[in-house]
């Protein structure tokens, strides 16, 4: 049983990679160097979305079918090269393939994660502590989210692909 309990220590993990956000506030500013004005941001920000909503049930499925440890590994993954092609994009068709990977790898570990929790603590008879476990999920995301923003201005202080390349 000691294993599982390992379970609950990365599910944090992934969730403080998806949370600390050092990026979000430096979007706008690092498409403009790379020429794309805001009617693109937009459209590139709508795309991100459109496909998050597609892919949120299917996401599901997929933990289902495949199991949620696999879902969550494969989303961990598309998320870092998401991140990994948006560092070393400059035009708009990089921003695009690097936000659908973002975009199909936040859906894939959306859900997983609370659901991954769950089975986790009911399989170590700890059924009733998801809130708890859950809310301290959550309370670490704001933090970090919290520390994000200034931590990627100082990085993007050097250059704007920086938080890029620490995200």
């Amino acid at each position: 049983m000691a294993c599982i309990e390992h379970n609950i220590y990365k599910i944090y993990l992934i969730k403080a990679a998806r949370w600390l956000m050092l990026t979000t506030p430096y979007v706008p500013l690092f498409m403009g160097e790379n020429g794309i004005d805001k009617s693109g941001f937009a459209f590139l920000a709508a795309l991100q979305a459109i496909v998050i909503l597609i892919c949120e049930i299917p996401s599901g499925y997929l933990a289902d079918v495949i199991g949620r440890k696999k879902t969550l590994i494969i989303g961990a993954f598309l998320g870092a090269l998401g991140y990994l092609i948006y560092s070393v994009s400059f035009s708009f068709g990089g921003f695009l393939v690097a936000l659908i990977a973002l975009g199909v790898g936040q859906s894939l570990i959306s859900g997983s994660d609370s659901a991954m929790l769950y089975e986790t603590l009911a399989a170590l008879n700890k059924r009733g502590e998801y809130s708890r476990y859950e809310g301290r999920v959550i309370a670490l995301g704001s933090l970090l989210e919290t520390i994000g923003a200034p931590l990627g201005g100082v990085l993007a202080i050097a250059s704007l692909r920086y938080p890029f390349v620490a995200q």
